[in-house]
């Protein structure tokens, strides 16, 4: 049996990624991704005995609509929680074995690496989103080992601004009042439970989120915390702006491409404004981003694994089906392994120049 995951928030037509063999379907777990924001639905399977982790999972992908980020959050999920997991981007995957159980190429970071001699304090604006299932934190321990107070902000603080502007004049009250926090709160970062401002404010958070990290402000979306605490990591080591990004496409020759809405314009070589991809509101950010070195860093939420690898950033492209910033990334089949078989969840950041060897030290 095929369970199917889709969410509500996509609009277009959309169908099984691939067929399987018939055989292969009535003796395996298959779950079909079409969409993100369907993580939690997984978990609702596991709940209700659909879904058994005792079990190998199999999770089948398309390349577009977020399908393939959701599925790396339910995979890591799914590894936290002792189970076995395989991504299926084309039906060939059901011929290969399942998992190996070879080192990924993530390391257990120093306690000298994680700790900032200043305390910091970064706020959390709303709860993370529901579909973060594998992106959770332990308060005290983040104060604890990094000696960054996690500040819960109510998500109230932002959403009475009310109906704004769908437009770019929205989008700039969406920020002032992001700052606003940032001084009410004392806060050095934040992260933001952005998709409840759709339905209350009318617009994103996007171009917020955008000009606060410009400003050297880090700001995270979704509620996400982990990647929060990665770019602070990556302020800390390199100084660098950092790009929060999804994984789009993999390939098995480590070519993948990353997507999200809300890149740094610094970032740039040239961008344009453009609606948010999942609700078609707002104002997000298509940008190009010169291509070179970068790093891919990525801080699990237990912090006891951290990925910083140097990739090379190939291209740019721009499909209506995807996050609005599109980047098509060089590394090894070895980073390709690490996504499709053991990722820290779904968001990764990027930044620009080779620092992997600042993060491994």
């Amino acid at each position: 049996m095929i369970h199917i995951l889709s969410s509500e928030m996509h609009n277009e037509t959309l169908h099984l990624p691939f067929e399987v063999d018939k055989a292969f379907e009535e003796n395996h777990q298959l779950v079909a991704i079409l969409t993100g924001g369907t993580e939690a639905k997984f978990v609702q399977l596991l709940k209700e005995g659909a879904i058994d982790l005792s079990q190998p999972v199999y999770l089948m992908v398309s390349g577009q609509s977020n399908s393939l980020a959701a599925s790396l959050e339910i995979l890591s999920y799914i590894r936290q929680h002792n189970g076995v997991g395989k991504v299926m981007r084309h039906s060939a995957d059901q011929a290969e074995a399942i998992l190996d159980n070879t080192a990924t190429l993530t390391v257990r970071p120093s306690e000298a690496l994680l700790h900032n001699d200043k305390p910091l304090r970064l706020g959390v604006v709303g709860f993370p989103s529901d579909w973060l299932i594998a992106s959770r934190v332990d308060y005290e321990v983040v104060l604890k080992r990094m000696n960054i107070e996690l500040v819960d902000v109510p998500i109230e603080e932002i959403t009475a601004l009310g109906q704004v502007d769908p437009g770019m004049q929205g989008a700039e009250a969406v920020y002032k009042r992001l700052k606003e926090i940032v001084q009410k709160y004392n806060l050095q970062g934040l992260t933001l439970r952005c998709f409840d401002l759709l339905s209350t404010v009318k617009n994103t958070g996007c171009i917020a989120l955008s000009k606060l990290n410009d400003e050297g402000i880090p700001a995270a979306c979704e509620g996400d915390i982990p990647v929060l605490l990665t770019m602070m990591l990556c302020q800390k080591r390199t100084g660098e702006l950092c790009f929060q990004v999804n994984p789009a496409r993999i390939q098995s020759n480590g070519e993948m491409l990353f997507a999200h809405c809300t890149l740094p314009l610094k970032m740039t070589s040239s961008h344009e404004y453009t609606t948010h991809f999942e609700s078609g509101i707002g104002v997000a950010i298509h940008g190009d981003l010169p291509t070179g070195d970068y790093t891919l860093v990525k801080l699990s939420g237990d912090l006891s694994r951290l990925l910083a690898v140097d990739v090379q950033l190939d291209r740019c492209q721009f499909e209506p089906n995807l996050c609005r910033t599109q980047v098509w990334i060089q590394s090894t089949p070895a980073v390709s392994h690490y996504f499709l078989t053991d990722p820290i969840a779904n968001h990764h950041v990027l930044i620009r120049g080779h620092h992997a060897a600042k993060f491994n030290s």
